[in-house]
């Protein structure tokens, strides 16, 4: 096999015709990578695409049906992560895999302490002073003796990249491969400047694999770009000139429309007041607040972080108790700091981190949409094993959920099959008001564009949202309404209506 690109380039890891299949579906069918030295390769794909299987089958998680891969020119097979990484190959994952309660010192060398030891003894100053050498370069200040638990999503991640380096470094691998599987989703922008810059150094040692679906941050930082489509290989071609459109396209099989919010499907609220905020405040975490939100009626919060407005929300839906004022739905007042009440009074939640707090992930697709409406699903006062499943299949095609059967984990589902998995519970319960935190972060193109599908459903049937977006252009393009959020007080509101939408930078002003 030809291992050579260039005078300064050669291909470090190759994966040659791989294919993985599951009951039901082909993951991958006969897809090929190179990762190539001193370079940052990014992997994009919609969710359901193969990253995921094809990272796994990298590392020995998942082996291949068919195919080949190659380390340095030699073909080998990876026996595992342990075996994976001993061959110098490891990943780091969006969920994260350090221990909380250890300190970083011990998270870098765990299950390696006997490294350490001196005359039979560990020596926590040895290996103090190791964690220090290999964070030097991170150019991140971070107490190797303070507790995982303590620090900063990117500091985290960069005691992962680290721990990865070291085991590549320990076991004598020459170049590296380090796979980062959305890096950036959990980080703010600082944050996300600060990892780029890292990763620009690291390259001189070791190659980097990429995967993320904020398009933008990939062809700005990437050296080149690889794009699967089922479970197929779409391109493979260098970032320089490269636009977002043309990604996009590649992607999803056709130029994606400039409507990304579908806001010619945006409708004024109805008259009738659904939620009504009044002098609502938490010490320390936002000044009292006042606000309706009507039927139908999208409003989006819109603030830095730190401005108060994950705080309001979380008070809102009963997850956090307010000190002062009250919150009215549909005229009743659900008992504040209960979650429970909040949703007996007609109050979704969408949460940040759907994995761990939105979804029940080892239960099936079908059990996470019922667990709401389990009492209307009853025939002579004992639930229906029939009622359930044709409730879960009426909502899997109503949203549009990609999986195997309504009885498959949706541990196993895509980040964007979940994020529907979860809207689909909520529309089917008669909830009245939902509250969006971040509903497409992490998910691709295709998927966002289904999620704004849904919302626009939600307000169509006279549901009222408060959102929280990832960025200004989604909260200015899907809601009636901007409420701006400054250091804990609202400060002002926005009409978003169409034709009447500020740009981002109008926005900008006021936000900092």
């Amino acid at each position: 096999m030809e291992t050579t690109i260039s005078r300064t380039q050669t291909v470090v890891l190759a994966a040659e015709g791989i294919t993985r299949r599951f009951p039901g579906v082909t993951a991958l069918d006969h897809v090929s990578l190179e990762i190539r030295s001193n370079e940052i390769l990014g992997l994009v794909g919609e969710n359901g695409a193969g990253k995921s299987v094809l990272t796994k089958i990298l590392i020995g998680i998942y082996q291949a049906d068919e195919g080949r891969i190659w380390l340095n020119g030699n073909e080998v097979v990876m026996n595992g992560t342990s075996d994976a990484i001993q061959k110098g190959i490891g990943a780091v994952f969006q969920e994260g895999s350090l221990i909380p309660n250890l300190s970083v010192t011990e998270n870098l060398f765990l299950c390696h302490e006997a490294d350490f030891l001196q005359y039979g003894v560990l020596s926590k100053r040895r290996m103090a002073a190791e964690a220090r050498r290999l964070l030097l370069p991170m150019n991140i200040d971070i107490d190797v003796d303070a507790p995982v638990a303590s620090l900063s999503a990117a500091a985290k991640q960069m005691v992962e990249i680290a721990r990865v380096l070291w085991l590549s470094e320990k076991y004598g691998a020459s170049n590296p491969v380090v796979i980062l599987d959305e890096p950036t989703t959990v980080l703010n922008d600082s944050e996300r400047d600060t990892l780029f810059d890292i990763l620009n150094k690291l390259k001189r040692r070791a190659s980097i694999v990429f995967i993320s679906h904020r398009l933008q941050e990939v062809l700005e930082n990437c050296d080149r770009i690889v794009v699967l489509k089922d479970g197929q290989n779409v391109t493979d071609m260098p970032t320089a000139g490269l636009q977002i459109s043309e990604v996009e396209k590649l992607l999803v099989g056709h130029d994606f429309s400039g409507d990304r919010f579908r806001e010619n499907e945006q409708l004024a609220p109805n008259e009738p007041v659904t939620l009504k905020i009044e002098q609502m405040g938490k010490a320390g975490a936002f000044e009292p607040v006042s606000f309706d939100v009507h039927e139908g009626e999208i409003i989006s919060l819109v603030g830095l972080v730190g401005s108060g407005k994950e705080e309001l929300c979380r008070c809102i839906a009963g997850l956090d108790q307010y000190d002062t004022g009250s919150v009215t739905i549909d005229g009743t007042r659900p008992r504040k700091g209960s979650s429970r009440a909040a949703v007996l009074g007609g109050i979704g939640h969408v949460p940040i981190e759907r994995r761990e707090e939105g979804l029940a992930l080892n239960l099936s697709v079908a059990d996470n949409i019922n667990y709401l409406v389990l009492d209307k699903l009853k025939w002579a006062g004992l639930i229906s094993s029939r009622l359930e499943k044709e409730h879960a299949r009426r909502w899997v095609a109503e949203c549009l959920v990609k999986t195997p059967s309504i009885g498959s984990a949706c541990a196993g589902l895509s980040g964007g099959n979940q994020q529907k998995v979860i809207l689909s519970k909520w529309l089917s319960s008669g909830v009245r008001l939902l509250i969006l935190d971040h509903p497409t972060r992490g998910i691709d193109i295709g998927a966002k564009d289904e999620v704004y599908r849904l919302i626009r459903k939600f307000a169509k049937s006279g549901i009222a949202m408060i959102i929280m977006c990832d960025t200004l252009e989604e909260d200015i393009g899907l809601a009636n309404r901007l409420l701006v959020m400054r250091e804990r007080r609202l400060i002002g509101e926005i009409d978003a209506s169409p034709g009447h939408k500020p740009s981002p930078q109008e926005l900008i002003k006021l936000v900092v």
